[in-house]
């Protein structure tokens, strides 16, 4: 289960590579929110022009917020807050 401060990605649905990464930045018992701080650039550069820029400007990076029952964020932990040096 994320908590505050945990380093997530979040995973493409059908491959094995992360779309994001980011910070938890808030975490209740029933939802979490993520400051996400990159993205695959690789993946997402495949948009090009204004619709890309709308993309980025919209979701890429901005604290986005998930319920704890969405099952299809596909959100894994890469670091929990207070390991190696983290938190």
């Amino acid at each position: 289960m994320t908590q505050l401060g945990d380093y997530v990605a979040q995973k493409h649905p059908n491959e094995a590579y992360f779309l994001k990464k980011g910070i938890v930045v808030s975490s209740t018992k029933d939802s979490f929110m993520i400051q996400w701080l990159s993205y695959n650039k690789n993946f997402f550069m495949e948009i090009e022009g204004a619709a890309f820029e709308e993309l980025n400007r919209r979701y890429l990076l901005k604290r986005m917020s998930y319920s704890r029952k969405n099952n299809r964020a596909d959100i894994v932990i890469l670091s929990k807050a207070g390991e190696n040096g983290v938190g």
